[in-house]
Protein backbone atom coordinates (compact mmCIF):
# COMPACT_ATOMS: atom_id res chain seq x y z
CA UNK A 1 0.00 0.00 0.00
CA UNK A 2 2.87 2.45 1.19
CA UNK A 3 4.84 1.92 -2.42
CA UNK A 4 1.58 2.43 -4.65
CA UNK A 5 0.75 5.60 -2.49
CA UNK A 6 4.58 6.62 -3.41
CA UNK A 7 4.18 5.33 -7.09
CA UNK A 8 0.50 7.74 -7.27
CA UNK A 9 2.61 10.81 -6.06
CA UNK A 10 5.57 10.38 -8.52
CA UNK A 11 2.97 10.47 -11.01
CA UNK A 12 0.70 13.07 -10.30
CA UNK A 13 4.62 15.27 -9.46
CA UNK A 14 5.44 14.16 -13.26
CA UNK A 15 2.13 15.09 -14.66
CA UNK A 16 2.14 18.61 -12.54
CA UNK A 17 5.66 19.05 -13.94
CA UNK A 18 5.15 18.53 -17.43
CA UNK A 19 1.96 20.26 -17.46
CA UNK A 20 3.69 23.32 -15.64
CA UNK A 21 6.77 22.69 -18.25
CA UNK A 22 4.05 23.19 -21.45
CA UNK A 23 2.42 26.63 -19.95
CA UNK A 24 6.18 28.24 -19.22
CA UNK A 25 7.57 27.11 -22.91
CA UNK A 26 4.24 28.40 -24.87
CA UNK A 27 3.48 31.13 -22.44
CA UNK A 28 0.41 29.77 -20.69
CA UNK A 29 -0.85 28.23 -24.21
CA UNK A 30 -0.40 31.39 -26.17
CA UNK A 31 1.98 29.12 -28.77
CA UNK A 32 -1.03 27.42 -29.65
CA UNK A 33 -3.60 29.50 -30.46
CA UNK A 34 -1.71 31.98 -33.28
CA UNK A 35 -1.09 31.06 -36.83
CA UNK A 36 2.56 33.34 -35.83
CA UNK A 37 3.13 32.29 -32.28
CA UNK A 38 6.42 33.83 -32.62
CA UNK A 39 5.55 37.13 -33.40
CA UNK A 40 2.69 36.51 -30.30
CA UNK A 41 5.35 35.90 -28.11
CA UNK A 42 7.22 38.67 -28.94
CA UNK A 43 4.30 41.15 -28.64
CA UNK A 44 3.51 40.21 -24.92
CA UNK A 45 7.44 40.67 -24.23
CA UNK A 46 7.17 44.50 -24.96
CA UNK A 47 4.77 45.76 -22.54
CA UNK A 48 5.94 43.15 -20.08
CA UNK A 49 9.72 44.23 -20.59
CA UNK A 50 8.69 48.01 -20.82
CA UNK A 51 6.82 47.92 -17.13
CA UNK A 52 9.73 46.34 -16.17
CA UNK A 53 12.06 49.47 -17.37
CA UNK A 54 10.26 51.47 -16.31
CA UNK A 55 9.05 50.48 -12.81
CA UNK A 56 11.99 48.55 -11.20
CA UNK A 57 15.36 49.70 -14.27
CA UNK A 58 17.29 48.32 -16.69
CA UNK A 59 19.32 45.83 -13.64
CA UNK A 60 16.24 44.18 -12.82
CA UNK A 61 14.92 43.53 -16.45
CA UNK A 62 19.24 42.31 -17.42
CA UNK A 63 18.36 39.84 -14.21
CA UNK A 64 15.55 39.28 -15.19
CA UNK A 65 16.40 37.98 -19.17
CA UNK A 66 19.10 35.94 -17.42
CA UNK A 67 16.95 34.16 -15.23
CA UNK A 68 14.74 33.37 -17.56
CA UNK A 69 17.31 32.17 -19.96
CA UNK A 70 18.45 29.43 -17.27
CA UNK A 71 14.57 28.68 -16.81
CA UNK A 72 13.97 28.37 -20.02
CA UNK A 73 17.31 26.11 -21.09
CA UNK A 74 15.98 23.14 -18.61
CA UNK A 75 12.46 23.55 -19.55
CA UNK A 76 12.56 23.38 -23.16
CA UNK A 77 15.06 20.61 -22.81
CA UNK A 78 12.11 18.47 -20.87
CA UNK A 79 9.59 20.13 -23.58
CA UNK A 80 11.67 18.50 -26.58
CA UNK A 81 12.18 15.43 -24.55
CA UNK A 82 8.34 15.27 -23.79
CA UNK A 83 7.77 15.58 -27.76
CA UNK A 84 10.68 14.52 -29.07
CA UNK A 85 11.16 17.59 -31.49
CA UNK A 86 13.54 19.66 -32.45
CA UNK A 87 12.35 23.40 -32.25
CA UNK A 88 8.07 22.61 -31.74
CA UNK A 89 6.54 25.87 -33.37
CA UNK A 90 4.50 26.40 -30.33
CA UNK A 91 7.24 27.13 -27.69
CA UNK A 92 7.35 30.93 -27.85
CA UNK A 93 9.48 31.60 -24.44
CA UNK A 94 12.85 31.65 -26.33
CA UNK A 95 11.42 34.53 -28.63
CA UNK A 96 9.74 36.28 -25.52
CA UNK A 97 13.59 36.48 -24.19
CA UNK A 98 14.93 37.56 -27.32
CA UNK A 99 12.80 40.21 -27.57
CA UNK A 100 13.57 41.57 -23.89
CA UNK A 101 17.40 41.00 -25.17
CA UNK A 102 16.20 43.99 -27.57
CA UNK A 103 14.06 45.54 -24.79
CA UNK A 104 17.39 46.57 -23.16
CA UNK A 105 18.99 48.60 -25.33
CA UNK A 106 15.86 51.28 -25.94
CA UNK A 107 15.66 54.66 -25.50
CA UNK A 108 13.05 56.96 -24.03
CA UNK A 109 11.72 57.06 -27.23
CA UNK A 110 8.16 55.00 -28.29
CA UNK A 111 9.62 54.70 -31.68
CA UNK A 112 12.24 52.57 -29.95
CA UNK A 113 9.25 49.78 -28.85
CA UNK A 114 7.97 49.47 -32.64
CA UNK A 115 11.80 50.00 -33.65
CA UNK A 116 12.94 47.25 -30.97
CA UNK A 117 9.98 44.56 -32.12
CA UNK A 118 10.55 45.10 -36.29
CA UNK A 119 14.52 44.78 -36.13
CA UNK A 120 14.12 41.52 -33.57
CA UNK A 121 11.09 40.04 -35.38
CA UNK A 122 13.22 40.51 -38.87
CA UNK A 123 16.62 39.01 -37.48
CA UNK A 124 14.72 36.12 -36.15
CA UNK A 125 12.36 35.41 -39.36
CA UNK A 126 15.06 35.89 -41.83
CA UNK A 127 17.98 33.88 -39.71
CA UNK A 128 20.55 36.19 -40.96
CA UNK A 129 24.20 35.33 -39.81
CA UNK A 130 24.79 34.92 -37.00
CA UNK A 131 21.24 34.22 -36.07
CA UNK A 132 21.38 30.99 -38.86
CA UNK A 133 24.55 29.77 -36.94
CA UNK A 134 23.07 29.58 -33.56
CA UNK A 135 19.88 27.91 -34.39
CA UNK A 136 21.96 25.22 -35.84
CA UNK A 137 22.97 24.38 -32.59
CA UNK A 138 21.68 20.85 -31.01
CA UNK A 139 18.75 20.79 -27.88
CA UNK A 140 17.30 23.28 -26.14
CA UNK A 141 20.97 25.61 -26.59
CA UNK A 142 19.84 26.03 -30.28
CA UNK A 143 16.27 26.52 -29.25
CA UNK A 144 17.20 29.63 -27.38
CA UNK A 145 20.39 30.94 -28.49
CA UNK A 146 19.38 32.34 -31.72
CA UNK A 147 16.62 34.31 -30.06
CA UNK A 148 19.25 35.64 -28.16
CA UNK A 149 21.53 36.44 -30.85
CA UNK A 150 18.64 38.13 -32.67
CA UNK A 151 18.03 40.25 -29.48
CA UNK A 152 21.59 41.24 -29.71
CA UNK A 153 21.45 42.01 -33.23
CA UNK A 154 18.50 43.78 -32.65
CA UNK A 155 19.69 45.96 -29.63
CA UNK A 156 23.28 46.60 -31.34
CA UNK A 157 21.03 48.31 -34.48
CA UNK A 158 19.74 50.19 -31.92
CA UNK A 159 22.38 51.68 -29.99
CA UNK A 160 23.67 52.74 -33.47
CA UNK A 161 20.00 54.71 -34.31
CA UNK A 162 20.31 56.35 -31.29
CA UNK A 163 23.63 57.32 -31.77
CA UNK A 164 23.55 58.79 -35.13
CA UNK A 165 20.12 60.17 -33.77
Amino acid sequence: MVLHAKQQYLWEYFNMTKKYTIYFCTLFNLGFISSMPGTLGSLVAIPFGYLILKYHGIWVLIFTVIALIIISFFLISKYLQINESNDPQEVIIDEFVGQLIALIFISDHIIDLFACFFLFRLFDILKIFPVNRAEKIPGAVGVIADDIVAGLMAGTILIIFNILG
